[in-house]
């Protein structure tokens, strides 16, 4: 595609390119309003293009003759079945020579027209600075609606920057009807738990499946009731970090829930920042496994991983996670519109932070 106007031409990126970005973030001003890190390599460029390169993302570069003037990367959701119908604007950029040129505008609409006519993508979001008020503007002009924002989310020019989050819903794109919202019976009292929480690893492979295999605990996460325990296998052997782990909770030797805590990115400008994902079997929901299981990770986290945030989506009928995050000091910070697929229909998706006081004081 090209603009008379500016001259520019728009095409996908590709591994080459990977130098030449190198060289355009070497100009710190391409570093505000980003979450690029500085003196970024020409191997960080080819491994964050490589990310990229199957059909499901579109990683945009616009260039003027042979020079890189704009950027902008799609990340697509295809490897997760129940958010394949979203996509994230992970990065827009221009040359500071060249901006207010449209170049910009030419590389998002690029980006929404691919999505509504070719790539099946229902939901787009992007994540801007909190106190970006013309960029949040920018973004409105293309349909999209904010959405909340995220506390403290990323390191910019020595100080930590709330993440406003923005999307565009196309409702005309993979239509379904909202899902429905989960029975959730009233428990009778029963005897307290002896529940053991210790790390996971390959050997929970099989029960780890089979709690997921439980349509209501797949229900409340991301997962789905058919994953099967060589794929659980595969994701527990891989090889991790000190910076993420992996629980589970037994009662009488039985797995009966989990949770991981992860880093949020690899980005050193948000390596103060984890998040967490947790599941418990149906039977044994409102029974303080849940509790147990969280309490963990947010030792973890607060004493031995150095996270200053913790954050988390939960579905946003889902009120009795929503009641046990909001008593570990968890705040509602926004609404994802139509985050998953469950039950046959869309749901929204609540998304919580949990920041150290340290770091609010510092602040």
């Amino acid at each position: 595609m090209k603009s008379k106007a500016t001259n520019f031409s728009i095409r996908r990126a590709e591994i080459k390119d990977a130098q030449a970005l190198a060289h355009l973030f070497t100009d710190e001003s391409m570093l505000a309003f980003t979450d690029v890190p500085p003196h970024t390599s020409t191997a960080y460029w080819e491994k964050r293009l490589g990310a990229l390169s199957d059909s499901a993302h579109l990683p945009l570069i616009a260039t003027v003759g042979d020079a890189i003037v704009g950027i902008l990367l799609l990340q697509g959701w295809s490897n997760h079945i129940r958010r394949k119908h979203c996509a994230t604007i992970a990065l827009l950029a221009v040359a500071k020579k060249y901006r207010r040129g449209g170049v910009g505008r030419a590389l998002v609409n690029a980006a929404i027209r691919a999505c509504d006519q070719w790539l099946n993508v229902r939901r787009i979001d992007v994540a801007i600075d909190d106190d970006s008020a013309p960029l949040k503007r920018y973004y409105e002009s293309f349909g999209f609606v904010e959405e909340g924002v995220k506390s403290f989310d990323l390191l910019r020019a020595g100080r930590y920057v709330g993440a406003r989050v923005l999307a565009r819903v196309n409702e005309h794109a993979l239509p379904a009807p909202a899902s429905p919202a989960p029975v959730t019976a009233k428990r009778r009292k029963l005897a307290p738990l002896k529940i053991v929480i210790r790390a996971g690893g390959e050997d929970d492979a099989a029960q780890t499946a089979a709690v997921f295999s439980a349509r209501g605990t797949a229900a409340g996460t991301l997962q789905h009731p058919y994953t099967s325990p060589d794929i659980w296998r595969a994701r527990l052997s891989a090889p991790g970090t000190t910076r993420q782990c992996f629980l589970v909770a037994l009662v009488n030797g039985r797995q009966v829930g989990n949770a991981g805590i992860h880093p949020a990115s690899d980005n050193p400008r948000q390596q103060h920042v984890c998040g967490i994902g947790l599941g418990v079997i149906d039977a044994y929901q409102s029974r303080g496994v849940g509790r147990a299981l969280m309490e963990a990770c947010l030792d973890y986290a607060d004493n031995w991983a150095n996270y200053a945030r913790v954050e988390l989506s939960v579905h946003a009928d889902n009120t009795r996670a929503i009641k046990l995050y909001e008593s570990l000091g968890f705040t509602v910070e926004g609404r994802y519109r139509d985050y998953s697929f469950r039950e046959g229909g869309y749901v929204d998706a609540l998304f919580m932070g949990r920041v150290s006081k340290a770091l609010r004081d510092k602040l």
